[in-house]
């Protein structure tokens, strides 16, 4: 079965109007009849032309791939309409069934080529071939954000926090910072790294997420007897262009007003979304509240000097593929010495991620603003160990499997 959208982008219906559409579908296809005879063919909600053509043997990704493209090349890129030479594009979607397929009912085809003709209108091309392994993904997925979202709404039980300590480089018995981790008590969809960028697809999906940790965090905090430290929770870049971020933060840390100078919030280096005013406004009245905020990744994708000048940053965190290169290339070894000078000079906290190994630690320098991350110095900590924590020079704990509440 192959499915021609016709007029893939939104201009093709700026140029005429319905009837003149339906008329054109209509010659196109005869033409396609004509030049592929297929077994059966028919106009779909009167925009996509759908062509079934049918054989004893199965067919191959390869016999599907090739007849896909001779329907692109039967396709004119132009055509004359009310004496206009007007041009045309196309997707292909094109997937293979059987007589079991067919037996399984038209919904379970429906939703498959449904899945196709997404993937096609969505490719560079505008060709895709149903793969069942791409679908069993696309399935996965949308089960993933349908799962989340039904545990973020049930209050984050199903969640669990833990931490990495970041230490003082001139004492790395001194915890300065603890960096909040999060890890999803559904097992069966592995850790962070395969969920979180499915989050950061859907920004008030993310935002909620963003909120449950920070309200968990709180609720440790009010049930805690000890002073805690400096805390860092990773936010979005789309968390801070949310109108509402800075009045539900604020909001949100009413009974624990203290903690305000101890949050700092790290935020993906993003220049074009941190300049955007929403963004701007909730950094300076968060800021204004007493809360901090840092540069996460550093050095990785998408640095730029200039969100340094506008002061809004107490801290920047050097990602961690500096550190591991910086004994042996040039360009990491220099910009490591470069935002060394650039920290001090414009004071703030720099730190330093990926410290593994006592080669890394001999590198770096113990100066009074540099701060120190990674597993030579400790692992990540569950949030129970918290209390027990603040006491410990260097805790010794397994690692939870948590990562940051972005995903890295």
């Amino acid at each position: 079965m192959h499915v021609v959208c016709v007029g893939r982008s939104s201009d093709y219906y700026r140029f005429f109007d319905s009837k003149t559409s339906r008329k054109i579908k209509a010659q196109l296809h005869q033409h396609l009849d004509q030049a592929l005879s297929p077994t059966v063919m028919g106009l779909f909600e009167d925009r996509y032309i759908v062509m079934v053509f049918v054989k004893d043997t199965p067919w191959t990704q390869e016999q599907l791939i090739d007849q896909q493209q001779k329907v692109q090349r039967a396709l004119p890129n132009q055509k004359v309409v009310e004496d206009k030479l007007l041009p045309f594009d196309y997707s292909i979607a094109s997937m293979s069934f059987s007589d079991v397929d067919i037996s399984k009912g038209k919904s379970y085809l429906f939703k498959k080529m449904a899945y196709c003709v997404k993937k096609s209108l969505k490719s560079l091309n505008g060709l895709y071939s149903y793969r069942d392994s791409d679908y069993q993904r696309s399935l996965r997925k949308r089960q993933i954000i349908q799962d989340l979202s039904h545990d973020i709404r049930l209050g984050g039980d199903s969640f669990d926090l833990c931490y990495q300590p970041i230490y003082h480089s001139t004492d790395t018995a001194k915890v300065e910072i603890w960096e909040i981790l999060l890890r999803w008590q559904r097992s069966e969809y592995g850790g962070p790294g395969e969920f979180m960028p499915l989050v950061a697809t859907k920004p008030h999906l993310h935002y909620s997420l963003t909120m449950m940790i920070l309200q968990k965090v709180i609720d440790f905090a009010l049930e805690s007897k000890q002073s805690l430290p400096n805390i860092s929770i990773n936010i979005s870049n789309t968390d801070l262009m949310m109108i509402d971020f800075c009045d539900d933060v604020m909001v949100a840390t009413e009974r624990v007003p203290e903690l305000r100078s101890k949050i700092i919030f790290e935020v993906v280096e993003y220049s074009e979304m941190l300049s955007q005013k929403h963004a701007k406004d909730n950094i300076a009245n968060l800021k204004q509240a007493g809360f901090r905020f840092a540069i996460d990744d550093f050095g990785c994708g998408y640095s730029n000097i200039n969100l340094l000048s506008e002061k809004h940053f107490d801290f920047i965190k050097i990602d961690k593929s500096i550190i591991r290169t910086c004994d042996h290339d040039i360009v990491a070894s220099e910009t490591l010495k470069f935002m060394l000078t650039l920290s001090e000079s414009i004071d703030v906290g720099l730190v330093i991620e990926g410290v593994e190994t006592e080669e890394h630690l001999a590198l770096l320098p113990k100066k009074s603003n540099v701060f120190l991350q990674g597993f030579l110095l400790s692992k990540p900590i569950k949030l129970p160990s918290f209390s027990s924590a603040a006491e410990s020079a260097k805790p010794s704990a397994i690692c939870c499997g948590g990562v940051t509440s972005r995903g890295e």
